[in-house]
């Protein structure tokens, strides 16, 4: 999985009682030790695209966190392969294809 998506994934499950996002740290999310450079690459394009927020914690470090007003594009980025307009309109042309071949 794309550091992209397993950040995004982390950080959705990731909420308090009230069902506002809860801030954690990056190091927090797996596979963070393993590749930490391209993992905090991503982390600042995710903040540049407002799809996170960074915050500071009480121990003074970077803590992230989804941004509430993005949801919907974070929704669009999760969601799976075959959820998207273009596989399922390429499905839908191929049952059709299929269709009249059976009829010709």
């Amino acid at each position: 999985m794309s550091p992209k998506k397993t950040i995004l994934k982390t950080l959705a499950k990731q909420v308090n009682g009230d069902g506002t996002p809860a801030p954690i740290h990056p190091s927090a999310i797996p596979g963070f030790q393993q590749a930490p450079g391209k993992y905090q690459e991503t982390i600042n394009a995710l903040l540049k695209d407002r799809l996170i927020e960074g915050n500071k914690s009480a121990d003074g470090r970077m803590a992230i966190s989804l941004n509430s007003h993005k949801e919907k594009d974070v929704r669009r980025v999760l969601r799976p392969l075959w959820a998207h307009p273009a596989v399922l309109a390429s499905l839908a042309l191929s049952a059709a294809v299929a269709g009249l071949g059976f009829l010709i």
